[in-house]
C-alpha cells in the first residue's frame, strides 16, 4: 500500500533529522563565538551552514512527525493526536524564524545591527514577543504530549520514546543559548530518531 511505502520512507527522513539533530546539538558552541553578542555570531563565517542547517531541520521535522504520528494513529489516541497537532504547528514558527536567521539576518548585521540585538526592536516588537511566546508554550506541551503518547501506544521501544521526549525538548530552538541544554538534547534526541527511523524503514516498527 501506498501508505505504508509513505511510513517505510518516513523512517530516513526520522533518520536524517537525527543526524541533523546531532550536529546541530555540538557544533554550534564549539564553532561560533558563544561568549558574544548575537551580532558576532551572524557575522562569523560559520553562521551560513549552521543556519542553514538548522533551516532545512525545522523544515523536515514536520515530515518525520507525520511518519512517527500515522505508524501508530490509532494507538496513540487523543492524547497523541492533539500533542501532534500542537508540535505541528509549532513546527512552523520555528521554520519562520529559521528561515529569517539563515537569510534574512546576514544582510541586517551588516545593514541594521541593531535588529539581532537581543535587546534590540524585533525580539522586544509585541508580534516577535507573541510567536516566541506560542513557540514557547506549544512545543513542550505538544512533545510531552506527544511523548506520554507514543510510551503508552507500545508501537517503538518504551526508551526510544522517552528519549524522544527529553531529547526534543532540550534541543529545541537549536541555535539559541544555552547550548549544553541544546547538545545533551541534540544527542538524546538523535538516537531515538535514528532508532525509531531504522525501524520504520526496516519495517520492524
Amino acid at each position: 500500500m501506498l501508505a505504508n511505502r509513505l511510513i517505510r520512507w518516513s523512517g530516513l527522513v526520522l533518520i536524517l533529522v537525527g543526524v541533523l539533530l546531532l550536529l546541530l546539538g555540538i557544533f554550534p558552541s564549539l564553532l561560533l563565538p558563544t561568549d558574544k553578542p548575537m551580532l558576532d555570531w551572524v557575522l562569523d563565517n560559520e553562521w551560513p551552514l549552521l543556519s542553514v542547517l538548522a533551516f532545512v531541520l525545522t523544515v523536515l521535522i514536520p515530515l518525520a512527525l507525520l511518519g512517527l504520528y500515522t505508524k501508530q494513529v490509532n494507538e496513540a489516541g487523543l492524547l497523541g493526536l492533539i500533542g501532534f497537532v500542537l508540535v505541528f504547528i509549532d513546527s512552523f514558527f520555528y521554520a519562520g524564524i529559521q528561515f529569517d536567521m539563515a537569510f534574512v539576518w546576514p544582510s541586517l548585521a551588516i545593514h541594521n545591527p541593531a535588529l539581532i540585538d537581543f535587546s534590540g526592536p524585533m525580539f522586544t516588537h509585541p508580534l516577535f514577543s507573541f510567536a516566541h511566546d506560542v513557540m514557547i508554550y506549544l512545543n513542550p506541551l505538544g512533545f510531552i504530549m506527544f511523548g506520554i503518547a507514543m510510551i503508552r501506544a507500545g508501537v517503538f521501544p518504551k526508551w526510544s520514546a522517552i528519549l524522544f521526549t527529553i531529547g526534543m525538548l532540550l534541543a529545541s530552538g537549536i541555535l539559541f543559548p544555552p547550548f549544553i541544554l541544546r547538545t545533551i538534547g541534540g544527542v538524546l534526541a538523535s538516537v531515538s530518531l535514528v532508532w525509531m527511523g531504522y525501524m520504520l524503514f526496516s519495517e520492524k516498527a
